[in-house]
């Protein structure tokens, strides 16, 4: 009885000193939902507990047949991290990195998990996307699915005005390869570009 009231203080201690945020307790994403073998995978932790009763850092491990120590990063007094890795060059397309993401206040740990599969970096989407009578050949990288790429492609090219949650730009084609261009904020290793040649 007498611990568990200790893990209930403890955990009332942690939300004490933690500031108000507008989601729902530490969360974990990473930049992009595929990287290629040879890349970094780079992951971004908010919410997490900044207190004198919690570890100063996460620690990460790999999740295979046993949990194995990846490494740590530091927790900022904004409750945010920044944790990279590179994939090793032979790790074969369609593996899957399961990352447990791990805070320990007072001896209880909080847990999240972020999932990363290793593929190829970019491809093109099936159908062109025409805005205008003019049709624009899609390109993704790191996962973003072609629908939600369209979609944020359509709204800036027909309006110039860029949608919520997005970062587009037009670029000159004969340096950049394409017209248009845009990045997840929340996620900017998930991008399309849009190019009418």
């Amino acid at each position: 009885m007498r611990s568990a009231l200790l893990a209930v203080a403890t955990l009332a201690a942690v939300a004490a000193a933690t500031p108000a945020l507008a989601h729902d307790g530490p969360s974990v994403l990473s930049d992009a939902g595929v990287v290629r073998p040879g890349d970094r995978y780079a992951i971004n932790g908010q919410g997490w507990f900044f207190a004198d009763v919690c570890e100063p850092r996460v620690e990460v491990s790999r999740r295979e047949n046993h949990s194995v120590p990846v490494g740590v990063a530091a927790v900022g007094d904004d409750g945010r991290f920044r944790f990279s890795r590179r994939v090793p060059r032979d790790t074969p397309y369609g593996t899957r990195i399961v990352l447990d993401i791990t805070q320990y206040c007072d001896g209880i740990g909080t847990t999240r998990t972020v999932r990363i599969r290793v593929g190829a970096a970019r491809r093109d989407c099936p159908a062109p996307l025409s805005v205008d009578g003019t049709a624009y050949a899609l390109r993704v990288f790191g996962g973003l699915p072609c629908s939600r790429a369209a979609d944020a492609m359509a709204a800036f090219i027909d309006t110039d005005v860029v949608p919520v949650g997005w970062n587009c730009s037009h670029a000159d084609p004969r340096i950049a390869g394409h017209d248009v261009g845009c990045l997840e904020i929340e996620r900017p290793g998930r991008r399309v570009t849009a190019g009418t040649s």
